[in-house]
């Protein structure tokens, strides 16, 4: 009976221990947390997509050449939030922050997932290679290249390309392999007469590595096939003789037509780039003229005027000048105050450039001007002092004026005797 009784007591003390308490709460959180983990781990799915890449911060003048468009993206999360999910809210990007034409770089790809429990399993790939170029735009005039089947006895009249330029947009080293862009009517287009909307084309030396786009990529076209010699618009060139006056240059030279007219044979007017007026004396003017000049025939045998044998041509002349320096000119002192004492200036005369017309100036002296040049001593009521000179033309005289004074200060100081 006593045995019995021992035993009985050794089980509760065993079993009421701290140590056999601890055993059994851990075992006990360890099983349930296995138990809640395994619950929700079942409820868990994978979803795999594709997703589009931004390319952000990239430079404005830089073309990304090679561009990857998409990756593919694993993320995990509840069964009930990815079945809900928008794919779109997850966003692949590239930071192209301070990455500069004309480098490769290896960026790292990073992926932006919205708020709850969805998480990034893999994104594939991981990095990628951005090769940038400088991105260029080059202006170039739209040339017309005419069908070959023209009828004999006619000749395309009134050609017109609005705008008469385009820009040529891509990569530096593609645009610099464009030869040269143009429009190409067809025979029948040329006989409806009307104006067209035709895309520009381009010839390249090789192919392009990127993409190259023209803008605007149609220009409208004007141009009707017309019967008779073939004709062709060029401008004016002026021809003058003689030699102005010295006081007088010519400004301006303009005609009115500023072009004109020739026909021929098509091979003939390629070889004609201006017509010529007759000869021009300008020996005697001294004011601008307006004078009906007669034009030149062309020299090409073939080739005559069409429309005009002479032009308005208008000389607009301007005065010129010339500057003359006038050394040692005294400087005088005025607007001195009472009770100055004697008053030296240093330097003692300066020298006064004066300029004018060529003609006028070139034997003039300061007494002919009546030339001063002084310092205002006005409200100055201490020495030494620094102050500016000045001159001026006390003879009236419009035709000249002081441009520098050198120098253009002096020392005003009391004069102490030794």
């Amino acid at each position: 009976m006593t045995k019995t009784t021992k035993k009985a007591f050794d089980l509760d003390e065993i079993l009421s221990s701290p140590l056999v308490l601890w055993i059994i709460a851990v075992t006990s959180a360890v099983l349930m947390w296995v138990y809640v983990t395994g619950m929700d781990e079942s409820a868990y799915i994978n979803r795999k997509f594709s997703a589009p890449i931004e390319y952000r911060y990239l430079d404005p003048q830089a073309i990304l050449r090679g561009r990857l468009s998409e990756v593919d993206i694993e993320v995990k999360g509840p069964e009930e939030e990815i079945m809900r999910l928008d794919y779109n809210s997850i966003i692949a990007y590239v930071n192209a922050r301070n990455l500069v034409p004309g480098k490769r770089y290896t960026v790292n790809i990073d992926v932006d997932l919205p708020a709850g429990n969805v998480t990034l399993i893999s994104c594939f790939p991981s990095q990628v290679v951005l090769d940038l170029v400088r991105q260029v735009t080059r202006l170039m005039n739209v040339e017309t290249v005419l069908p070959q089947n023209i009828p004999e006895g006619q000749y395309i009249e009134g050609v017109e390309i609005i705008p008469k330029e385009v820009g040529i947009k891509g990569a530096e080293d593609d645009v610099a392999k464009v030869g040269s862009v143009r429009v190409t009517p067809t025979i029948e287009e040329l006989q409806a007469g009307r104006d067209l909307l035709m895309p520009v084309k381009f010839s390249q030396s090789e192919p392009f590595e990127g993409t190259v786009t023209i803008e605007p990529a149609q220009v409208r076209f004007r141009g009707v096939l017309a019967r008779g010699l073939p004709k062709k618009r060029v401008p004016v060139n002026v021809r003058l003789s003689g030699k102005l006056d010295s006081d007088y240059e010519i400004r301006a030279v303009t005609t009115d037509p500023s072009e004109v007219q020739i026909e021929g044979d098509t091979d003939d007017l390629a070889k004609v780039e201006a017509i010529d007026t007759e000869v021009i004396d300008i020996s005697l003017l001294a004011s601008n003229q307006v004078i009906v000049a007669p034009l030149r025939q062309p020299e090409v045998k073939g080739i005559s005027l069409a429309n005009a044998n002479s032009v308005k041509v208008s000389l607009q002349l301007g005065e010129v000048h010339a500057e003359k320096k006038l050394n040692a000119v005294p400087v005088e002192l005025r607007g001195v105050p009472e009770n100055s004492g004697h008053l030296i200036c240093n330097p003692s005369s300066v020298a006064v450039t004066i300029e004018g017309r060529p003609s006028l100036i070139e034997q003039l002296e300061a007494d002919d001007l009546m030339l001063k040049a002084f310092v205002d001593m006005s409200n100055i009521f201490m020495t030494p002092v620094t102050l500016p000179v000045r001159a001026e033309i006390l003879s009236g005289d419009q035709k000249f004026r002081v441009t520098r004074i050198d120098p253009q200060n002096a020392v005003i100081n009391v004069f102490e005797a030794e």
